[in-house]
């Protein structure tokens, strides 16, 4: 039995933490299925880069260059904004981890949430791109538009349902 501050006990809801939700295990799924988010968006985008453009580092020069100025290099290039893709993944996969899969617990719900998480977030990155002076015509070219909604896909499938990450299952409603 765990007391509150004042001397009282506290609820038998609360004995064993002060949320029924495992945040650490939420939060570490969230971060997995961001890194492989970002490795699925960086496929998709080099890919269709590469054969709309003939240039695969395309999508990932303006995210290098957000960080390093001068990564003009490709070997620079591919290494920083393949970094910057994967920090990003792994914050994205994380923040929707705790906005929706703490509370909801239908899978179709989760992994139609995903995509539009994901172009949300790609629509933000974008306009920092924008105004940093990178190419308008990368926000909202196809390539980073599918890789988004790949990305997005892939966090909405991976990360865990309310059910799958509460330290104490309850007898309760499964559409709650």
């Amino acid at each position: 039995m765990t007391f509150e501050p004042d001397g009282g006990a506290a609820p038998a809801a609360y004995d064993h933490g002060v949320t029924e939700v495992n945040g650490l295990r939420l939060a570490y799924r969230g971060f997995v299925s961001g890194i492989a988010g970002g490795y699925v968006w960086a496929a998709i985008a080099m890919t269709l880069a590469g054969v709309a453009f003939g240039d695969p580092l395309r999508p990932l020069r303006p995210l290098a260059e957000l960080l390093v100025p001068a990564a003009g290099a490709p070997e620079l290039a591919f290494v920083i904004g393949l970094g910057v893709v994967q920090t990003g993944g792994a914050l994205v996969g994380m923040c929707f981890a705790y906005f929706f899969a703490r509370f909801f617990t239908v899978r179709a719900t989760v992994a139609a949430a995903g995509p539009c998480f994901a172009l949300l977030i790609w629509g933000l990155v974008a306009a920092v791109l924008v105004q940093r002076g990178a190419d308008a015509g990368l926000a909202v070219h196809p390539f980073a538009i599918l890789a988004s909604i790949g990305f997005g896909l892939l966090i909405g499938g991976a990360v865990p349902l309310r059910g799958e990450v509460v330290r104490y299952p309850s007898s309760g409603s499964p559409s709650t």
